[in-house]
């Protein structure tokens, strides 16, 4: 069983798979997760693992720990954002990353992929890669 929308490929089903996929990014990216760890099992696979702006693999507890850690009032703004899908149950995300202080989009970022496999019964980030700009 494919899950995702399969049934056509149109402009508005398209639109629906990028949202849905940029929400769970911006999810990881602006939600406190320090009030309840846990929480973070609903997103991420048990076998994640990162390439990290500097080239070097980041395991799965080390991404725990910086998203934990974070501040909590880092905004992002993602934007060239795609999905493609790799099988019925995986799906690679790409897009650009910019941070945001005071209101302002800073002008480098970051180039970001993930890949997302359905997992017990829901998406997870299972890789990260990215690579500034």
């Amino acid at each position: 069983m494919n899950h995702f929308d399969k049934a056509e490929h149109s402009d508005k089903s398209v639109a629906a798979l990028n949202d849905s996929f940029k929400q769970r990014e911006e999810t990881l990216l602006h939600t406190d997760f320090s009030h309840c760890p846990t929480q973070l099992d609903d997103f991420l696979h048990p076998a994640l693992f990162e390439i990290s702006p500097m080239g070097r693999y980041t395991s799965r507890s080390e991404i725990v720990n910086w998203l934990l850690a974070k501040s909590p009032t880092q905004r992002w703004h993602l934007s060239q954002f795609k999905v493609v899908a790799l099988s019925a149950d995986s799906m690679l995300v790409c897009y650009q990353a910019n941070s945001v202080n005071a209101g302002c989009v800073k002008e480098t970022g970051s180039l970001r992929s993930s890949i997302w496999r359905f997992h017990d019964q829901q998406w997870r980030l299972q890789f990260h890669q990215a690579t500034k700009n």
